[in-house]
């Protein structure tokens, strides 16, 4: 009786054994499910607003038809993008290109698949970044981070809504992916126009069509970045993916919310790369250098020529960034803001000179 007895309080004890070894180990398996990566999700997650706006193409006529007062045809269609609230207030940012040749904004969603009413405070082309305004309070919102402090390899996660609602699900998609690069610059021969798609994060997270305008944050669910554009040759995600710095956004959004758009800076001034003249006359005006943009005009009303600099000037130097070509000049001049200060090198009479003035606004 008594070794029946050992026998069943052994297996007793096993068995309370068992139980508890597997009860830590799901607890264990819910724990590490629980990551920074599933935390950051949940706290970013409601911020984000999924954007429909309509749009209208006009169909090219033969010009047969057009010479007999045939009416011009006129498709409605639906563009998608992203966007999220980064103030209780209902402020909203997005990229300038989800709202661009828009007729109107048909819809602004929160995951919840509650309708926002919004109206655009205002938004800047170059810098690809335009500011919403939700009419209510206290909604959900996204804090800003600091895109100055990424580090090459950490872990980001891009947050918008691919396809948009034609998903027929407002709530938004995740893809996880790490930093690839920092300071970043595209080509213009890729972009094409003005946009200053420069200084920007790279990054192997997935984005697709109506991801644009959505905010790519770090582990702890802040805003480093705005998810921009990708690299492709297909149209589809190809593992290079690149969005705007939060800190250069938030100089930018300033500039709206306080004026309605961003103010454009100025030097005054137009000029051509040295390898565009004749070396002949290169040499005749004494230019014994082999890169710069050479000065041609510049106003007498604007803060570079008040702080010195005059026709025939070779310009060398900006605010330590080498130039080659006058697009260098401008897309420098306008990653600043009205009140920065420049220091601007240039060659002029066999010597290099250094000259410092503030950016202003260009007189309208």
């Amino acid at each position: 009786m008594g070794h029946l007895f050992r026998i069943l309080t052994t297996l007793g004890f096993v068995g309370v054994l068992l139980i508890t070894l597997f009860s830590y180990s799901q607890d264990s398996v819910t724990e590490s499910r629980r990551n920074a990566i599933v935390n950051a999700v949940e706290k970013a997650s409601p911020g984000v607003v999924a954007i429909n706006v309509l749009k209208y193409q006009t169909d090219e006529l033969d010009p047969f038809f057009e010479l007999f007062g045939f009416p011009i045809r006129r498709r409605a269609t639906i563009g998608i993008g992203s966007g999220f609230i980064f103030r209780p207030d209902g402020y909203i940012l997005t990229n300038y290109h989800v709202l661009e040749n828009a007729s109107k904004i048909e819809s602004v969603t929160l995951p919840s698949g509650r309708k926002l009413e919004v109206e655009v405070i205002g938004g800047d082309y170059r810098t690809d970044i335009a500011v919403l305004k939700a009419k209510g309070s206290n909604f959900p919102y996204i804090p800003m981070g600091n895109s100055d402090d990424l580090l090459i390899g950490e872990w980001v996660i891009a947050i918008g809504n691919p396809f948009g609602t034609f998903m027929s699900d407002p709530r938004p998609t995740v893809s996880v992916g790490v930093v690839s690069a920092v300071h970043r610059r595209v080509s213009r021969s890729v972009t094409g126009g003005e946009r200053l798609y420069q200084d920007l994060i790279q990054t192997d997270a997935a984005i697709n069509p109506g991801n644009s305008g959505g905010p790519l944050v770090n582990c702890k669910g802040e805003v480093v970045g705005i998810n921009t554009m990708i690299f492709s040759k297909t149209g589809g995600y190809q593992g290079v993916s690149f969005a705007i710095p939060i800190n250069r956004a938030k100089r930018v959004v300033e500039e709206i919310i306080q004026f309605g758009r961003r103010r454009d800076p100025w030097f005054g001034l137009k000029g051509e790369s040295l390898d565009s003249l004749d070396p002949r006359l290169l040499r005749e005006l004494g230019i014994t250098i082999s890169q710069g943009v050479f000065v041609t005009r510049i106003l007498k009303e604007s803060p570079a020529y008040r702080a010195g600099l005059r026709p025939g000037d070779v310009i060398i130097e900006i605010n330590k960034q080498p130039v080659e070509d006058p697009l260098d000049v401008d897309f420098i001049n306008w990653d600043l803001f009205v009140g920065d200060s420049v220091t601007m090198k240039f060659f002029r009479d066999g010597k290099i000179h250094t000259i410092v003035f503030n950016v202003e606004e260009i007189n309208k």
